[in-house]
């Protein structure tokens, strides 16, 4: 019985992946213009304040935040690494367990600030 029980807690912990389980859904990502000027931002449809917190969904997609400030550069690309918990997927969980943190995108940060290129 201790033996199937073993097994059912192996099999589940190598079907899910460690960054899909233990990160969260969103985000957030400090916003600042190199200038200090206050805009209003849009990312994945939401309008924000910067400088500022934005919150994005944690899916793997590229970011594009948009501004038309006037004297602002009108997108600024979101960088995204992967998130180191996923390294530990690849050899704990195998090719399962990550490729769920692939397929749910949950393998990829965000950069935690962007700056938004101002003139003065």
């Amino acid at each position: 019985m201790k033996a199937l029980s073993l097994a059912s807690v192996l099999a589940v912990s190598t079907l899910s992946g460690c960054a899909t389980i233990a990160t969260e859904n969103n985000q957030n990502i400090n916003v600042v213009t190199s200038n200090g000027k206050n805009v209003q931002v849009t990312v994945e449809g939401k309008t924000f304040q910067a400088p500022g917190l934005i919150q994005v969904t944690r899916d793997g997609s590229e970011k594009v935040i948009t501004t038309s400030a006037e004297g602002c550069a009108a997108s600024t690309a979101v960088t995204k690494k992967i998130e180191p918990m996923f390294f530990g997927n690849v050899i704990i969980g195998g090719v399962l367990g990550s490729s769920t943190d692939a397929g749910t995108g949950k393998m990829w940060n965000y950069a935690e600030t962007v700056s938004i290129a101002c003139t003065e």
